[in-house]
């Protein structure tokens, strides 16, 4: 487990993304599954000690700016410490690391008393983190004794490096959402809720709920649960989830099915379904030697991966969204704005998987997510996706790579993730998996890394 902490509001300049429109089928691209992360539990958990710092207060400064650890609106309010510049951070002083942080923690680049780490989800640079035990902290001591913005803590948007966003303070063309500004997507289905539908039942009650099962049928006009992975039509191995996944699943692109009938774009069909779990809960390819996910996702059919709901595109099967070669190198990830990606579809889906308090988080490429949040926004303003599920919404990505498991292999599909329950009780929370390496970023103090919220 790692111990960074992730900042919900880092204002992140997403890619933007026209309109959906209809054009010439593209030739299917090449299925591929490879997910790296963990999936975690939705509730927010706080490994700091929520105190600030007892040590002795810092020296007064000069022009009576403030030190590093004080409480801040702008970044004129911070004193620079040894030749370097200070910054305001959610309301509270830094100063920007001299270079890149070499590694989290690091105190190259940093004056005596802090430590480089960037901070999570934020184009703002590295900084150094001022550490509680020299100076004064206005925030919160989290568990690495660095001091870190409190849950409750912000700055201004207009004079600060890294502040959550108001209704007024994003560029012309974004919206603010979850505190960052993101892209105000256009050409979206218009007022909802859309036409009355007949849907599955959505959850599971009784004594089976925990059975593995497959889905029966196998494809519909809503789900394509086709061969993937080496897997044939008389041997689908790696499709076996519990019975309330499936349910939920089944639910909810039944109402995409159902609700977005007569949207105009997208290719409309069926959603593929990826790796869920063997037949007795292992990871994929276990039986054949070759686990085809890290320990820890995709056993006992708590998870399945998802294609994403695509334009331009034949059908919605597993494969990018997106391009994702640089330099003549596969990056696992969407490098630019993803030109496939059926973003009204796929957002009405989230919400509708988000209805269920079940559900943990959902995984999404970094390029991806920013663009499903704002279109969920305006499908949650519109009335298309349920209050409740609005109030609900936790997606993963990381927008850069900060080292927490989620950047990489989610450009050709979506991770889904159900809460374990032992009589409904969420299991701890776990982060990414498949790091390598000291965490390179943190946030405010108390939240996961990699995850964003709608409301």
């Amino acid at each position: 487990m790692t111990n960074a902490k992730t900042c919900f509001f880092a204002l992140i300049a997403a890619a933007a993304m026209a309109a959906c429109q209809f054009g010439p089928s593209d030739p299917p691209g090449l299925a591929d599954d490879d997910d790296q992360a963990v999936a975690v539990d939705a509730a927010t958990t706080t490994t700091t000690t929520d105190a600030p710092s007892t040590s002795s207060p810092d020296a007064p400064t000069t022009n009576g700016l403030v030190a590093p650890g004080g409480a801040c609106s702008c970044d004129a309010d911070c004193a620079a410490d040894g030749g370097q510049p200070g910054v305001c951070i959610y309301g509270v002083c830094m100063v920007r690391a001299a270079a890149a942080c070499p590694s989290g923690g690091s105190q190259q680049g940093c004056p005596a008393g802090s430590r480089c780490w960037n901070l999570s989800d934020s184009g703002v640079g590295p900084l150094c983190w001022p550490d509680c035990a020299a100076h004064t902290c206005s925030g919160t001591c989290d568990s690495d004794g660095s001091c870190a913005p409190g849950q409750g803590d912000d700055c201004s948007p207009t004079c600060g490096s890294a502040c959550s966003c108001t209704p007024t303070s994003c560029p012309g063309g974004q919206a603010c959402v979850g505190g960052s500004c993101v892209e105000q997507m256009s050409g979206g289905p218009g007022p909802g809720p859309g036409p009355t539908c007949t849907l599955p039942a959505r959850d599971c009650t009784g004594t089976t709920c925990g059975q593995l099962i497959t889905f029966n049928p196998r494809a519909t006009t809503a789900w394509d649960d086709y061969p993937i992975n080496g897997e044939t039509a008389q041997n689908q191995y790696r499709s076996f989830l519990r019975r309330d996944l499936q349910m939920l699943v089944t639910y909810a692109t039944s109402k995409v099915s159902c609700k977005a009938a007569a949207w105009s774009a997208g290719n409309g069909g069926p959603l593929g379904l990826g790796d869920m779990s063997e037949a007795n809960g292992a990871i994929p390819g276990t039986s054949i030697g070759s686990p085809g996910h890290p320990a820890n996702t995709h056993v006992s059919g708590y998870d399945i991966d998802l294609a994403y709901y695509q334009t331009g595109t034949a059908n919605n099967q597993l494969r990018p969204i997106c391009t994702h070669v640089s330099g003549g190198a596969d990056q696992y990830h969407c490098v630019s704005a993803p030109d496939k990606l059926d973003v009204w579809r796929h957002a009405l889906f989230l919400g509708a998987l988000f209805e269920s308090t079940r559900t943990r988080v959902i995984g999404v490429d970094g390029q991806a997510g920013p663009m499903l949040m704002a279109a969920l926004n305006t499908l949650c303003a519109n009335g298309w996706v349920e209050p409740a599920a609005c109030n609900n919404i936790v997606l993963a990505y990381e927008t850069t790579n900060m080292n927490q498991g989620w950047y990489q292999f989610h450009h050709h599909h979506s991770h889904i993730s159900l809460k374990r329950v032992t009589a409904f009780v969420d299991d701890p929370w776990h982060g990414g998996d498949g790091v390598t390496g000291a965490p390179l970023a943190k946030g405010r103090a108390g939240q996961q890394p990699g995850l964003h919220r709608l409301r």
